[in-house]
């Protein structure tokens, strides 16, 4: 039953089918995950780290009865792979009866298969392709007499489920990503990349954003607190749907009461001009087609024209609830429930450029940082800027400000918000800019 860790689906559905094979248990669930991730990290326009992280690993889910026992192992030799499944049964034989478990999901319908998910020049990147991506940004860096920090990565990951209901599912995918902070003297910029390919980045026009940023903002200003009309670009954006998503679009937050949208599906929670859903099959998307119990992904809507729609469920809340499994489980044991992973946020009709011009006095925030809940029903954050925070006075940005800390209601700003046309994908998600009137900063910083 032993892995090799470079060994392709067949050799990996075999040793999986003959783990399930070899059990004693009611049901069987095992799950192989393979992940190789290079990071090239830079600062002062120098590399100073280069990594490489290969990770492989075998869960095994074991059903007695209503009893529910996991256990993982790195090791993936026979023996090693025997004994964590002997520790699965033995955990789920000691383990309390959860009387709505229903048992491991049934074979569905295949998954959707995906185009371009995954890029071999990318898997195979070298650390001089890396490096020859850093060089890029440092010159321009060099020729602004700026300096840039941050890092270029590259990653390939395969994942494989089977179970003993006959479900059998394997999936590869690359990714590549780079963050870029241009940094002067008192001021500093902010951009980033994400594809599937490593060739599909464009480091010079990214390097010249960040550039851009940390040039204008130079000699920042305060900004005295108060509501100002703030236009979020995609990355600070992105922070803010991070924690609605996570703290409000599963079904296990909904079944508690903790989820704001608790009571109110079908109701006007946002404005009519937001829909948002979880689609992993979106273009921009770097989503996977199945969940980490081999139950194909499907799109699903959870706001749509401001009108609450719906979570995402696995298999346990689907029949807690008694609601269509959308395929969005976690691996076991997962204390978070089912949690959407590829955000997608519907575009508006103006370009992020019109709706600076559509403000009389106001903000623009690159990215946002140390964000923390403090109010979960009400999805009250608080949070700072950071890498380039700018005046805008009569629909021109006129120059820097310092940072600001801000608190707000994500759901209530998303009551008056105005969406930009263009989507960019920021880390898993899709999304655009976004305008927002009456944004609440409390209290400026000295940087």
């Amino acid at each position: 039953m032993a892995i090799d860790t470079t060994s392709g689906p067949d050799a990996i559905e075999s040793v999986l089918s003959g783990v399930i094979a070899a059990s004693t248990v009611d049901e069987t669930e095992v799950l192989f995950g393979r992940s190789e991730a290079a990071l090239t990290r830079y600062t002062r326009n120098e590399i100073h780290e280069n990594v490489i992280e290969g990770d492989a690993s075998l869960s095994i889910r074991a059903v007695v009865g209503k009893r529910v026992g996991v256990a993982s192992t790195s090791r993936l030799d026979d023996r090693a792979i025997a004994d964590t499944l002997a520790r699965a049964a033995s955990i789920a034989r000691l383990s309390p009866e959860d009387p709505l478990f229903p048992g491991l999901p049934e074979t569905g319908p295949d998954p959707r298969a995906l185009a371009g998910a995954y890029d071999a020049p990318t898997a195979a990147a070298s650390p001089d392709a890396r490096a020859a991506a850093v060089a890029r940004i440092a010159e321009k860096m060099q020729h602004h007499q700026l300096h840039a920090a941050g890092f270029v990565a590259t990653r390939c990951d395969a994942v494989a489920i089977a179970n003993s209901k006959g479900t059998r599912r394997y999936f590869e995918s690359t990714d590549a990503s780079v963050n870029i902070k241009a940094i002067g003297d008192d001021s500093s910029g902010y951009a980033e990349g994400f594809a599937r390919s490593l060739g599909q980045l464009d480091f010079d026009a990214l390097a010249a954003v960040a550039a851009k940023k940390a040039l204008d903002g130079h000699d920042p200003e305060p900004l005295r607190p108060g509501a100002y009309t703030v236009i979020l670009e995609p990355p600070a954006f992105r922070e803010f749907l991070g924690y609605l998503s996570w703290a409000g679009f599963g079904a296990q937050s909904l079944d508690d009461g903790s989820s704001f949208l608790a009571g109110r599906i079908g109701d006007q929670v946002m404005g009519t001009n937001v829909t948002i859903r979880d689609d992993f099959a979106h273009r921009l998307s770097p989503g996977i087609p199945i969940d980490f119990e081999g139950v194909a992904r499907t799109s699903v809507p959870i706001i749509e024209s401001g009108i609450a729609k719906g979570v995402v469920y696995d298999s346990y809340y689907a029949h807690k609830l008694g609601h269509a499994n959308t395929g969005h489980a976690l691996p076991a044991p997962n204390s978070a429930g089912p949690l959407p992973l590829n955000i997608v946020v519907e575009p508006g009709s103006r370009s992020t450029a019109d709706l600076v011009r559509s403000v009389e006095h106001g903000v623009l925030v690159s990215r946002t940082w140390y964000i923390r809940l403090v109010d979960q029903k009400k999805m009250l954050i608080t949070g700072m800027t950071r890498d380039g925070v700018f005046l805008i006075e009569r629909g021109v940005v006129t120059r820097g400000l310092k940072n600001m800390r801000f608190n707000e209601s994500i759901v209530e700003a998303l009551g008056r918000c105005e969406l930009a046309d263009e989507q960019v994908r920021s880390e898993n998600m899709v999304l655009p800019a976004v305008r927002i009137n009456g944004f609440r900063f409390t209290s400026a910083t000295t940087f």
